[in-house]
């Protein structure tokens, strides 16, 4: 835990999804003590036409999805959502002003984990 999606809006060469998402890992690891076989990412493509963001088409925007088990400190949060704002910018160009990262907290009995067992029957 925590597995992120990452939405995006204009098509990235082959390094700048490898780079997005090494960053993105690594992010995750120093703001909020993750660590690495727990990282989980995915990315997609919207394909033109299918984002729509004030009043117009296909504006290049970036959005983080994360879902993690609760616990997390409100400072640790704000770290990361300023360092994936950072990572997404330098990685792939995009504004910062069209990048966005949305979190939740799953509560520790709500999250299935290796060998189908709760967060909180494995003691996390």
């Amino acid at each position: 835990m925590p597995f992120v999606n990452i939405t995006y809006t204009q098509p990235l060469s082959a390094e700048q999804k490898k780079n997005l998402v090494q960053r993105t890992s690594d992010t995750l690891i120093e703001t909020l003590s993750a660590t690495l076989p727990s990282v989980r990412i995915q990315l997609h493509e919207l394909p033109q036409g299918h984002y729509f963001c004030g009043g117009k088409f296909d504006v290049a925007a970036i959005l983080f999805d994360i879902d993690m088990i609760e616990g997390r400190t409100e400072e640790a949060k704000a770290n990361l959502i300023r360092g994936l704002s950072k990572v997404a910018h330098e990685t792939t160009g995009v504004s910062e002003d069209e990048i966005r990262a949305r979190l939740s907290d799953f509560p520790k009995e709500n999250i299935g984990m290796a060998g189908g067992i709760t967060a909180k029957q494995a003691g996390r």
